[in-house]
């Protein structure tokens, strides 16, 4: 049984379109994931592929306008008091702005003393003790928690976040681009902090990125996303290392090799293609696809089959 598992999530926000009229756009437009106790699985895509939006969604933090969530087999739409509580403390997130999401005015052990607080998980007398204890989890010292969060590094702040997190004992901890902001040298370092944490508490991971070599490091399975629809997905190495999509190639292309097992495709010095994109009836992808043909403008591709736990939305 999944521990957490997504239906045809529709996502739509309201816009205009062309000619100036009212619309609603998809931007996340029927993305289904599954994800078992401590499995680690990524979501890569641009920007603006919806990536984040069907993040939020699957804890319930953006209203879907179709499709179904269901964590433990219950509908998170429909979860009201207690049980609601319990999925809040089941499933955390993490944000790609750790600042954004601390209060400034609280120092970090009040931070964390007030999450353990308001979900009644530690007697007061003992919360000094757990604050000590998440802090050391995450690479950081005790007596940090006397400290605001102006005055700590980026990299820093995310394991503050981590450790905000980890204080509700989750299940499943959705990171939404956690180290993009950050140095290389300390995405190293987080990255390694969160699969060690996947590992050592059989947690499950939802890692959001537009970074290949990132997701290809972490996780074991991957869904690629374009125009808020999933083109490919399947296991991480399988993916990147034999892409069945021509997106997924391209994007493949326009990094450096994100792993020493994987030689570029297409020839070195391609790029994905800018601008546009072909009509609704078609691929979404066809304007900037450049392996394109007729029917690629005429019917859309649907998801299927494309090896072993592998499937691909293309009609090559």
């Amino acid at each position: 049984m999944p521990l957490l598992e997504a239906s045809s999530v529709t996502v739509r926000f309201a816009g205009h379109d062309e000619q100036g009229r009212a619309c609603k756009w998809a931007a996340v437009d029927g993305v289904s994931l599954s994800i078992e106790a401590g499995e680690r699985v990524g979501i890569i895509g641009e920007s603006g592929s919806g990536k984040t939006t069907f993040a939020k969604a699957l804890l319930g933090l953006e209203p879907m306008s179709s499709g179904h969530v269901r964590y433990r087999e219950a509908e998170v739409a429909s979860l009201k008091g207690p049980a609601l509580e319990r999925f809040r403390r089941g499933a955390q997130m993490i944000f790609q702005d750790p600042m954004g999401s601390l209060n400034p005015r609280l120092t970090v052990g009040h931070a964390l003393a007030e999450v353990l607080s308001v979900h009644k998980l530690v007697p007061r007398e003992r919360r000094a003790d757990r604050i000590r204890d998440l802090l050391i989890q995450v690479g950081l010292e005790p007596d940090y928690a006397r400290r605001y969060p102006h005055e700590f590094s980026g990299g820093q702040r995310q394991r503050i976040g981590i450790a905000r997190a980890l204080a509700l004992g989750p299940e499943l901890l959705v990171a939404d681009e956690p180290v993009s902001a950050l140095d290389v040298s300390v995405q190293a370092q987080i990255l390694n902090l969160l699969r060690d944490l996947s590992e050592e508490r059989h947690m499950a991971l939802i890692l959001v990125a537009h970074d290949l070599a990132v997701v290809n490091y972490v996780c074991q399975r991957v869904f690629i996303l374009y125009k808020g629809r999933v083109v490919e997905e399947g296991p991480t190495r399988e993916v990147f290392g034999n892409p069945r999509h021509p997106y997924t190639r391209l994007l493949k292309s326009a990094v450096p090799d994100p792993d020493d097992t994987m030689t570029p495709d297409p020839p070195a010095g391609e790029s994905i293609p800018g601008g546009g994109e072909s009509g609704v009836a078609g691929c979404p992808f066809a304007a900037r696809c450049p392996e394109a043909r007729g029917r690629c403008y005429e019917e859309r591709p649907p998801l299927v089959k494309a090896g072993e736990g592998r499937q691909a939305a293309c009609w090559e």
